[in-house]
């Protein structure tokens, strides 16, 4: 059996996982600008945050129909839209006058993340051999546990030393010279065969749910986990969530196939795999806005102090993806539920006391097939 990698699979993989990096930079990287944004575009923290907010919404909505994409449209053709709207995304953001035409932008590089990160992911499972599955699919989970820790760290930097524009300025360059690498690299046909029909009732079913959820949990941030308000919007969400199981479990089109999670070890795993992403993109969202507006650090320290994790979280991903092709899934998930836990319980009991190093020193995630630390 021949298990080498050959040059263009690896810089296909590499483009697109790229442009996934790309578009997570950017996303963080807006977290420690709020402050400025909030001054600069006279809006309030509250409506600033949705540029996150509705960033991770929308790249949640699109990552939900990739299925159905990857059946119907080649990769090349993907990836060229997704490097199309990151671009377009980037100059309308550049050029924002005002908060509306900045969340624009975003919603647009939004986009660009939902196709290509699950496109990387494909590529992967497709033209990988099984016995470097592990390694490849730690090596892409780099994407998701580096970009989100070195964002603020990038933003903070730049906006500290030029302005929150330049951070799209530095990231227009790479774009196009992996649109080109790209464009050269990715090969494939779309998987799907005969005439396929999309779910749009279950697209927008999806968007309403994570609106709900969204608001849901606003609820709770602005009246108190134990309010009446909160309750009540958890009691509505579940209840649509129910529908939405229903009306899937019914259709001819299934845009999410439910019956999956049958198997348990399968809902362990995404337990596991979502709580991390929570944490993990929570954390990136509220320290830097915590050590700006608590510890009154400036923007470049609150984004330097994710620095170190992110950096760890590189080095031992590929790691535990090689681990993982050796040894099973075990150790490394055994070595997650003790970073995690560990970490969250750090955070709990310094959270009256916490300082620039104790932001610092937050071990994350070991995620499946690979280890991931804040």
């Amino acid at each position: 059996m021949n298990d080498s990698v050959s040059t263009r699979v690896k810089l296909s993989i590499l483009a697109v996982g790229l442009l996934s990096f790309t578009g997570i930079l950017i996303e963080t990287s807006m977290n420690v600008t709020f402050p400025t944004l909030v001054q600069q575009l006279h809006v309030d923290l509250a409506t600033v945050q949705w540029l996150t907010t509705g960033y991770l919404l929308l790249t949640t909505i699109v990552m939900s129909t990739t299925a159905y994409i990857l059946k119907k449209f080649d990769p090349l053709k993907i990836f060229i839209f997704a490097a199309s709207l990151c671009f377009v995304g980037s100059i309308v953001c550049l050029s924002a006058p005002n908060f509306a035409v900045l969340m624009i932008g975003r919603l647009l590089q939004a986009v660009s993340t939902g196709l290509s990160t699950p496109l990387m992911f494909n590529l992967i499972f497709e033209e990988i051999p099984d016995s470097k599955l592990g390694l490849y699919t730690g090596l892409a989970g780099i994407v998701i546990s580096l970009a989100p820790a070195l964002g603020p760290t990038y933003g903070g930097i730049v906006n500290r030393i030029w302005s929150w524009r330049e951070i799209f300025v530095g990231v227009i360059p790479l774009i196009i010279i992996l649109f080109l690498l790209g464009w050269w690299t990715i090969q494939g046909k779309a998987r799907g065969t005969g005439k396929m029909s999309f779910d749009y009732g279950s697209v927008v079913g999806l968007a309403i749910i994570f609106s709900m959820i969204l608001f849901t949990f606003d609820q709770a941030g602005a009246h108190g986990w134990l309010s009446i308000r909160f309750l009540v919007w958890i009691i509505l969400s579940l209840i649509l969530i129910g529908l939405f199981v229903w009306y899937s479990q019914h259709s001819s089109r299934r845009l999410i196939d439910f019956s999956i999670l049958k198997l348990p070890v399968l809902r362990l795993r995404l337990f596991s795999y979502f709580s991390l992403q929570f944490i993990n993109i929570g954390l990136s969202f509220v320290l830097p806005v915590f050590a700006q507006t608590v510890l009154k650090l400036n923007s470049a320290q609150a984004g330097l102090m994710l620095l170190p994790g992110s950096l760890l979280g590189a080095a031992i991903g590929p790691v535990a993806g090689y681990m993982y092709d050796r040894k099973g899934a075990t150790l490394p998930l055994l070595c997650s539920g003790g970073l995690i836990t560990l970490g969250s319980a750090l955070f709990w009991i310094r959270s009256d006391g916490l300082n620039l190093v104790d932001c610092k020193i937050n071990p994350n995630a070991v995620r499946t097939k690979k280890i991931s630390f804040l």
